[in-house]
Parts: structure tokens; C-alpha cells; sequence
């Protein structure tokens, strides 16, 4: 028997959104999809309403533990939720980028990505906050390819500026303001779960990355197709000697990842608060009513 054909990514993205609205009764200004550990700033909301993961609509993967939390961030309508599956768990490169496509179609105004993400330069230490300014898709994934859809996006979009430059400066700002220590640089993307060797990791490094994680970049690249802002921050959890063969040390990662947290946490209010005070496109209303 013939599965009855879906209908058009664009129209499921729509139809997702709408059921959020409908149950959220506002549009949020800011989304935030969180890597592990980051997501506890969702405790901080103001009328905080939970939805779990069964009721989440159709085609929006998450962890078997995770929820999306919706509420009010320095006054600001915000959704928090966990960074998508990763591709190497098994998941399409549609199901990775499919919540990013919800989120556009909810109207939201940036997107921030967040991932853990281990440093090539010595000067972006572990604990540290990276933001990304830019990045090199080694993960082999391109989670634009098939048929052109126009209602989605450009069949080619531009790639030359993925994070815009002013949402780069307010999280430098902001990190200059509460004292967390932050660096911009360039992210390379490699497929996991395994770690690069030492040869790959030079490699990367004499390519001009500054930091390597197994995440964001299919995200970006969909946000950035469907022109919807992107801000992308990373913990960093480890710092590669790139010129001495050390074994990983998981237990030092973790430490970076405890050190990096709360700092991500004060960072990510403190560029919610500046965008509180920034009009919202098109008027001051974010009531999903027109």
C-alpha cells in the first residue's frame, strides 16, 4: 500500500507553529535551543508554562527527556528549548533542521544556538564563552539539498555572513558587562561521535578554526535559508594542544562545561534584557492575534 504523500515542508512548519501559538497565546521574541547543560535558565522564566514532549506537535524531535518551556525572560516572550538531535544519532538532516523552521514560521526574531565546543587557540580557554563568527562545515551534512522550494527559502542562498554582525557585538557587550569572559571565532563542524584524531585536529586548526563542535551548522544553514537571525554560542569545555598528543580527559571536560554554564546562563540573560529593549519588528505587539 502507497503512504499518502506529505504535504510541503513549509505547510507542516506552519501547521507546527500555529498549534504553539494557539497553546503559548503569545509569539515569542527569542528563541533559545540550548546545548547540554545550558538549558537550566529555563528555571529563571516568568510564567512558565511546560510542554512536554508528547504533546509537542508532530515532527519536533526531541531528547526522550526533554520539553520546550516557554515564559517571559527580563519581560521578554522567550521559548527554551534543547539544541535539535544531532545528525550522527540517526535523525535526517529534515528532522535536525525541522524545529528551526517552526520557530521562523512562529515569527520569532533570533535564534540563539548554543553547543559545547572544544578550543585550537590558546587565548579561548576552558570555561570561556565563544561566540561564533563564523564556520566550516566538515560534518559532511547539507541539510539543503533536494527539490528547491522557493516558499522555504533561495534555491542558493548567500552564505558570507551566517551570524549577523550585530547580534555578535550585543553578546560581546553584554559579556563585557556581567564579566564573562568571551571571544569570537571561527567554528569548524565535524560529523561525531567520535572525536578527531591529532592529524584532523591540525588540519582544522592551520584551515583557520578556532573552535570544533558536532553541531550548529546544520541549524545555521536552515535558519539562515529561511531568514531568520542567528546568534550561536559555545561553551568551551577543552582546550587542544594541537602540536602534543594528549588523551581527552572527560573529567576535565565536564569541569569546563560546570565553569561554562553559569556564565552562559548570566550571558544569555543579559542579551535577552538588551533585546527587551529594542522595539519588536513591525510594533510593539507580539500577541499572536493580528
Amino acid at each position: 500500500m502507497v503512504s499518502p504523500a506529505q504535504p510541503p515542508l513549509r505547510k507542516r512548519a506552519q501547521a507546527a507553529a500555529e498549534q504553539l501559538l494557539d497553546r503559548l497565546g503569545a509569539r515569542p521574541r527569542v528563541a533559545l535551543l540550548l546545548g547540554t547543560g545550558h538549558a537550566a535558565i529555563s528555571h529563571q522564566l516568568a510564567e512558565r508554562r511546560v510542554l512536554p514532549r508528547q504533546d509537542l506537535p508532530g515532527g519536533l524531535i526531541l531528547a526522550e527527556e526533554s520539553h520546550l518551556v516557554a515564559g517571559r525572560l527580563e519581560g521578554v516572550p522567550v521559548l527554551v528549548g534543547d539544541a535539535p538531535l544531532p545528525a550522527y544519532a540517526g535523525h535526517s538532516l529534515a528532522e535536525v533542521t525541522f524545529p528551526v523552521r517552526v520557530l521562523h514560521a512562529m515569527g520569532v526574531e533570533l535564534l540563539v544556538l548554543t553547543a559545547g565546543a572544544a578550543s585550537l587557540t590558546r587565548h579561548i580557554e576552558p570555561g570561556s564563552i565563544a561566540v561564533v563568527e563564523d564556520h566550516m562545515n566538515f560534518a559532511g551534512v547539507q541539510p539543503l539539498q533536494g527539490p528547491p522550494d522557493d516558499d522555504l527559502g533561495p534555491r542558493f542562498p548567500d552564505m558570507s555572513a551566517p551570524y549577523p554582525a550585530r547580534w555578535r557585538k550585543l553578546a560581546r557587550d553584554r559579556a563585557a558587562e556581567v564579566g564573562v569572559p568571551c571571544f569570537e571565532g571561527v567554528f569548524a563542524a565535524v560529523p561525531g561521535p567520535s572525536l578527531p584524531t591529532r592529524a584532523e585536529y591540525r588540519f582544522l586548526r592551520r584551515a583557520g578554526a578556532d573552535l570544533v563542535g558536532m553541531s550548529l551548522v546544520p541549524e545555521v544553514m536552515a535558519a539562515v535559508h529561511s531568514g531568520l537571525d542567528v546568534l550561536a554560542l559555545c561553551g568551551v569545555t577543552q582546550l587542544v594542544h594541537v602540536e602534543r598528543t594528549l588523551p581527552t580527559d572527560i573529567e576535565e571536560m565536564l569541569d569546563a562545561a560546570d565553569l561554562a554554564a553559569p556564565r552562559m546562563a548570566s550571558l544569555l540573560t543579559g542579551i535577552v534584557r538588551r533585546i527587551g529593549s529594542m522595539p519588536p519588528p513591525g510594533g510593539d505587539d507580539v500577541s499572536i492575534r493580528e
